[in-house]
């Protein structure tokens, strides 16, 4: 593997942690007054640092950028269809944490999907125009 490659996995490894980063902060701390929840950001945090981890080691930058998308946009969607329920015993749910994480799982399977039809893509391409070379 050449030196330009890993430096650059690097690179885009720093800034999708640290955009992710950036994310959990605002999410945690900064509203923590939309939804009172202190682990499960924390757990998604996580759960996105290892997602961003696994897309380095095979070089999907798209898995890395859905990653740091489906924080924030699953936050947004949880705190934006979120509902409260009040149980038995009359104490109070929310369903917000369900919606984030839902659509957590669901963007960042949707970058795999981008990540792997995009592969497949260069690959064909690749090689039609090993076939016209030869023609």
């Amino acid at each position: 593997m050449k030196s330009g490659t890993i430096k650059n996995r690097v690179i885009w490894v720093v800034g999708a942690v640290v955009g992710l980063s950036i994310c959990f902060l605002l999410c945690r701390y900064a509203f923590f007054w939309l939804h009172g929840m202190k682990q499960w950001p924390f757990a998604l945090f996580v759960c996105g640092l290892i997602t961003i981890i696994i897309g380095a080691i095979f070089g999907g930058r798209k898995i890395m950028i859905c990653t740091v998308i489906a924080y924030i946009f699953g936050f947004m969607l949880g705190m934006l269809f979120n509902m409260d329920i009040l149980d038995q015993g009359d104490g109070r749910l929310n369903n917000a944490w369900i919606i984030w994480t839902i659509s957590f799982a669901i963007i960042i399977f949707i970058g795999v999907i981008w990540e792997l039809v995009s592969r497949r893509m260069k690959k064909k391409k690749a090689s039609e125009a090993q076939e016209k070379h030869y023609f």
